[in-house]
């Protein structure tokens, strides 16, 4: 009889499996009847939705190993509140217990299906510990299948996550999953290596939980595969000294049952029976037949050995009955089997074929099964790289659009780079010729400006000539030559101012061509003489300026300034009329 050997996969679910070597079969999780009775009368006082998704789910882990049926319901429920409510963490965590539950029932289809959604699902939700817990399911079910490669793979990368956020505690049990890993591929010292890795890391977080296992973990390997008996039993009681302080019953029988295994091989029979025995009230007590009726075959194979064959026929036909009844085909095999040597003992051989027959057909059944498990492992192969295949051409169609958009990001970039140059080299080009047009204005604006200095120099020449003229013919003694200088006098004087206005005019026009012609057209109203104290402002002249070019006076032409302000509807005084005469 194999020892038991502890593979933890999911320390936070409280999820545990027991995996014996030889047909790497699952150990059913004893129901806690004080548990399930709290947890259930939460889910009854609870309205909250979210809540009632988490008590399902710890639920569902609760009753899996005595009912997986109850188990997946409970897990099918969670799910769907948790679909309906769209909570997305309930939804990886109920997707990956509903894994769990049917790998329990053997459907390794759907616990690969719902593992593979759970994943999904928390990878593009980027929740980091529900892909690790995704990943765990998944390499369990590769493990159950006998693809410890991908198990290992996916044990690494969980290796990789915890040693990242620096979680101690799952490291160890990471190791110690890997470590089995090892040992499944009949890498027995490397196996121990991790094994003894992950509990030293129990031992430096206190893990007690973690080290009881280890020691266990280490003392199989050392009783099953080095045969060194003396070492696991050593391991086998140190695991059940740490284990009294967890006060894990199940635990507590596995660890006696292993112990008394041990004895057996060391043919230290004198305590042997008080192991198993002590592990058989155990797994009575939290009604775990499976355990139990695995005791049984122990306990007729102690009694075969020491020849009471009574007692032996006893306890093999109780483990036989408790196989039969929950379907227990190792279990089955392992009774029939000592019923059958029993019988050939007894010379009663009709009842040895009768059991023969038994161990045949359960025979029939595992290899069945090892069969089916090899069918699905290629099944699921075949779908793996199927789906690695598609997600590859996803991820290469995704690559290619993103190179796409790099490529047409850049192409674009170097385009608006091209435009972004090409329009600075014509900004500048428009600012080099506006600068330069500016100073041909303003050299024009200082020429008509010297112009108009000069044409007022000539303006009061022409008016002191007058004036003396006026004078001169005040002096007159005839008539007629007072009229001849008088008319002489004003006609020297409308002809300067004339000639003045026109070139002022003509070279006005030439420097700010379209002012006169925009003026008329938004304010058609103006005179003449508003459209030249227009040009005059707009040359920025003062009002003694304009008087002197003009002969007005100061108080003449403020007011036809400010006739000139409402005419061009400026309300606001704060707004300067050369300014904005500036601007049209």
């Amino acid at each position: 009889m194999r020892n038991l050997i502890m593979r933890i996969r999911e320390v936070d679910l409280r999820f545990l499996l027991t995996i014996a070597f030889s047909v790497a079969l699952s150990l059913l999780y004893s129901q806690n009847n004080d548990s399930f009775d709290s947890l259930s009368k939460e889910l009854i006082q609870t309205n909250d939705e979210k809540a009632r998704a988490n008590i399902l789910i710890a639920l569902s882990a609760e009753v899996e190993g005595n009912r997986p049926e109850n188990a997946l319901t409970y897990a099918m429920s969670a799910h769907e509140i948790a679909v309906n409510h769209h909570l997305d963490k309930e939804n990886i965590l109920s997707l990956v217990r509903l894994g769990n539950c049917y790998m329990r029932l053997s459907n390794y289809r759907e616990a690969l299906i719902n593992a593979d959604q759970a994943l999904e699902l928390a990878t593009k939700l980027n929740l980091k510990d529900e892909i690790a817990k995704s990943r765990t399911i998944l390499a369990l079910i590769y493990y159950e299948l006998g693809n410890y490669e991908q198990s290992a793979k996916l044990d690494f990368e969980n290796l990789a996550y915890y040693e990242q956020v620096k979680n101690q505690k799952q490291i160890g049990v990471v190791l110690g999953n890997i470590g089995i890993d090892f040992i499944s591929q009949n890498n027995y010292e490397k196996g121990l290596e991790y094994l003894k890795k992950s509990f030293d890391i129990a031992v430096e977080t206190n893990d007690f939980r973690g080290m009881s296992y280890q020691y266990n973990n280490i003392a199989s390997l050392y009783a099953d595969y080095f045969k060194d008996y003396s070492i696991a039993l050593r391991y086998f009681k140190e695991a059940l000294k740490i284990n009294k302080k967890l006060d894990d019953k199940q635990q507590h029988g596995i660890y006696l049952m292993n112990i008394g295994n041990c004895l057996s091989k060391l043919d230290e029979n004198d305590s042997v029976l008080w192991y198993f025995q002590s592990a058989t009230r155990i797994f009575k007590g939290l009604n775990n037949t499976y355990l139990l009726s695995k005791c049984q075959s122990q306990i007729s194979s102690y009694y075969l050995k020491t020849n009471d064959l009574h007692l032996s026929i006893l306890h093999a036909d109780t483990a036989l009955q408790i196989g039969q009844k929950y379907n227990y085909h190792e279990n089955i095999k392992a009774a029939a089997e000592l019923l059958h040597k029993i019988n050939l003992i007894k010379n009663d051989t009709i009842k040895a074929y009768r059991y023969a027959i038994i161990e045949d057909e359960e025979e029939d059944s595992l290899v069945i099964l090892l069969n089916q498990k090899e069918v699905y492992k290629l099944e699921f192969q075949y779908s793996y790289e199927k789906s690695d295949k598609i997600k590859q051409i996803a991820r290469q169609k995704k690559e290619n659009l993103m190179v796409v958009i790099i490529i047409s990001l850049i192409s674009g970039l170097v385009i608006i780079l091209l435009i972004f140059s090409r329009y600075r080299i014509k900004a500048k080009s428009v600012a080099i010729e506006k600068r330069s047009i500016e100073k041909e204005l303003e050299f024009k604006n200082k020429e008509l400006t010297i112009n108009l200095l000069s044409l007022i120099k000539k303006n009061e020449m022409l008016s002191e000539i007058s004036n003396k003229m006026v004078e001169i013919g005040k002096d007159a003694k005839k008539d007629e030559t007072k009229d001849a200088i008088n008319k002489i006098s004003r006609e020297l004087r409308n002809s300067s101012d004339d000639k003045m206005m026109k070139e002022f005019s003509l070279r006005f026009q030439e420097i700010h061509s379209g002012f006169y012609e925009t003026l008329l057209h938004n304010y058609p109203e103006l005179t003449q003489n508003e459209l030249k104290l227009c040009a005059f402002l707009r040359l920025n002249m003062s009002t003694k300026d304009i008087s002197e070019l003009t002969g007005q006076r100061f108080l003449t032409i403020d007011q036809a300034r400010f006739r000139l302000r409402k005419k061009l509807g400026i309300t606001n005084s704060e707004t300067n009329l050369v300014t904005f005469l500036s601007q049209i």
